[in-house]
C-alpha cells in the first residue's frame, strides 16, 4: 500500500516530477566540472560503487549490522538477546532506500529522462535476480549478480537468431527467462554464483580429499524454531 501510495503521489505533483509526462535530468556536474562524457560518468559510478561498498561492509561488521544478521536467521532469538526487531527492521529499510535512491540518481542522468513508465515489472525482476543469482547474503554476489544480468539481456538478443522465429518472436521471451533463471536458482544453487566459486575453490583446496557430501543441503532448525 505504502509503495502505491507514493507511486500515485509522484504520478501527481506535476510540480516536482513533470506528472505522467516526465522530466528531462539535466547531465551531472560536480562543482562546475562537467561529467557528461561516457568516461567520467563512468568513473564517477564507479567511485560511488567503491564508497558504497565500502559503507556496507562497515555496517555489516557493526553492531547494527550483526542485529540485522540475527534478525535474518531467527527473530525469535534475536528478540530474546534484546534486539528491537521493528525498528531494525525499519532501519535496515531505510539503508537500503538510500543505497537505491542513490543509485536511482545516477541512473536519471545516464537515461537523461525520467518518465512512470522508466521502471516496469521487468526492472523489479532484473534487480531482484541481481541479488539472488549473485549470492544473498555476500557482498560478492552483488557484483557477480549485477554482471550477469547486465549481461543476459545481451545474450537473449544474439540468442534470438538462432532460435525458431516461433520462439524468437515470442512475447514475453526475456521476462519468462529471467523467472526460469530465478526458479532454477533457488532451487539448484540457493547461493548463487558467489557459494558456487566457494564450493569450487574448497574443491581444489581440499583435493583429493574432498567428499561429495562436503556442501550437502541441511536444513537445520534453532530450537526456538520448533515452536512454531
Amino acid at each position: 500500500a505504502f509503495a502505491i501510495i507514493v507511486e500515485q503521489v509522484l504520478s501527481h505533483w506535476v510540480s516536482v516530477t513533470g506528472g505522467f509526462r516526465g522530466m528531462a535530468v539535466l547531465p551531472p556536474e560536480i562543482g562546475g566540472y562537467s561529467l557528461s562524457s561516457a568516461s567520467r560518468f563512468y568513473y564517477l559510478c564507479l567511485a560511488v560503487l567503491l564508497i558504497g561498498f565500502f559503507l556496507a561492509l562497515n555496517i555489516i561488521r557493526a553492531p547494527t549490522g550483526r542485529a540485522m544478521t540475527a534478525i535474518r536467521d531467527s527473530e525469535i532469538s534475536a528478540q530474546s538477546m534484546g534486539i528491537h526487531v521493528a525498528y531494525t527492521k525499519t532501519l535496515a529499510f531505510a539503508i537500503s532506500a538510500a543505497f537505491t535512491g542513490l543509485a536511482g540518481g545516477l541512473l536519471a542522468h545516464r537515461i537523461g529522462y525520467l518518465a512512470p513508465d522508466s521502471f516496469t515489472l521487468l526492472t523489479s525482476i532484473q534487480l531482484l535476480l541481481m541479488v539472488v543469482i549473485g549470492g544473498l547474503g555476500s557482498m560478492h554476489g552483488v557484483i557477480f549478480g549485477a554482471i550477469f544480468i547486465g549481461l543476459l539481456p545481451q545474450m537473449i538478443a544474439l540468442t534470438r537468431d538462432q532460435l525458431p522465429q516461433v520462439i524468437s518472436h515470442m512475447p514475453g521471451l526475456e521476462p519468462g527467462i529471467f523467472g526460469l533463471i530465478l526458479v532454477l536458482v533457488l532451487i539448484y544453487e540457493p547461493l548463487g554464483i558467489y557459494g558456487r566459486w566457494l564450493k569450487i575453490r574448497s574443491y581444489f583446496e581440499d583435493f583429493p580429499l574432498y567428499r561429495k557430501s562436503t556442501h550437502k543441503r541441511q536444513r537445520s532448525f534453532l530450537r526456538t524454531e520448533r515452536f512454531k
